[in-house]
């Protein structure tokens, strides 16, 4: 059976709520760097999702092999890119009010999985430390945290902000470890990128859930200890390794 599971610690975005119910209300801060950068105003939702992807590909590989990096440097960099393949350019304070807009309509709009505080305080009841880690900035979590009520049903969340270290950097995984003061083979990892949550954890020991609901498997082919579609699947693993 192995050791008993003291920590589950979870992703948030795509995770604990799903990112791409937001891909609406995000597309209203792609128009807004659109009409910025001076590109037509009857660019449809392909062409402007395809822009931003372009500029999300870009600003990654600009940050590609640090360690650590802010999420507003990310959004930031992946707007100016966008500008920029749309045949314009954006300003900084265009860059900086394009990244806001972005952050108060994620804090504004997701929405907690419908099984989420149910799998979180089923986890709890059983003793077993629940976390966030997630690769987000603290301005961003804070608030979603305590506007979504997780503050009531979390023992820990810790950002990359934080910890100064985005997954799928070792760092990360030992700062939460730390908070929830426990080895890494008694901690299962739950999230939905196969690189950030599955192969990061499993190459520090730990044991790992994949939330393929909103899954993203990348480039990186490392297997799941388990493979779920509801994140109440969570606390039956845990029942049958604790016993």
């Amino acid at each position: 059976m192995g050791e008993r599971l003291h920590a589950a610690l979870f992703d948030f975005a795509g995770t604990l709520f799903s990112d791409r119910a937001l891909r609406e209300v995000h597309l209203e801060q792609l128009r807004f760097v659109a009409t910025a950068s001076g590109a037509p105003d009857d660019l449809d939702a392909v062409a402007l999702r395809a822009a931003y992807r372009h500029g999300m590909g870009v600003s990654g590989r600009a940050l590609m092999g640090r360690s650590s990096y802010s999420h507003r440097a990310l959004f930031g960099g992946a707007f100016r890119a966008m500008a920029e393949s749309l045949g314009g350019s954006i300003d900084d304070a265009t860059v900086r009010e394009a990244v806001d807009r972005q952050y108060r309509t994620t804090i504004d709009h997701a929405v907690l999985r419908d099984d989420a505080i149910a799998t979180l305080i089923a986890l709890r009841d059983r003793g077993v430390h629940t976390q966030i880690v997630s690769n987000i900035d603290d301005e961003q979590l804070q608030p979603m945290v305590r506007g979504m009520g997780l503050d009531a049903v979390l023992d820990a969340w810790t950002s990359s902000d934080e910890a100064g270290s985005c997954k799928p950097d070792p760092a990360i995984y030992r700062y939460a470890l730390q908070k929830a003061g426990c080895e890494p083979s008694a901690a299962l990892f739950v999230g939905d990128s196969i690189g950030h949550d599955i192969a990061g954890p499993s190459k520090l020991g730990m044991r790992t859930a994949w939330l393929t609901a909103d899954a993203k498997r990348g480039r990186d082919d490392h297997s799941p200890d388990h493979e779920i579609t509801t994140l109440f699947e969570v606390v039956g693993i845990v029942d049958g390794v604790n016993g």
